[in-house]
């Protein structure tokens, strides 16, 4: 038997009435999708969500000396929002964002989940924002 008798006992030729069928095929409204394919969306979506969950942020030199000396109240209920806030950008496709927590503002690179400098809102003289792609409300 060749790969195309194979494939016509498999599927069926298209012949005499015979049609390759999907699941849900015939029903109104389903579409059409191989088995498991679901699942596998769902167990890919839930890996991704629980690495991207684990992967711990990254602070530049600069990013810790500006948290430091201006003396920004960082603990875990910050951390999990500004975590949250990269989740979401990189959701999004963003590579540069600015997350905005409160009094606190933090440019951050998305794909490396580093934070790159860190001002409050007394910092925040002139109000620019350069060099970012998105900006984020945590």
């Amino acid at each position: 038997m060749s790969i195309s008798d194979n494939y016509r006992l498999l599927f069926g030729s298209g012949v005499g009435g015979v049609q390759p069928t999907q699941p849900g095929a015939g029903k109104p409204g389903a579409p059409a999708k191989a088995p498991g394919t679901s699942d596998f969306h769902k167990l890919l979506e839930e890996k991704q969500t629980a690495s991207a969950a684990s992967q711990p942020l990254n602070f530049s030199q600069h990013a810790e000396t500006r948290i430091k000396s201006r003396q920004i109240p960082w603990d875990s209920n910050l951390e999990a929002r500004v975590r949250g806030g990269i989740d979401a950008a990189q959701a999004k496709g963003s590579r540069e964002a600015l997350i905005l927590a409160d009094n606190v503002a933090l440019i951050a690179n998305v794909k490396s989940r580093t934070i790159v400098t860190a001002m409050d809102r007394t910092q925040l003289k002139e109000r620019i924002f350069t060099n970012i792609d998105s900006a984020v409300l945590v």
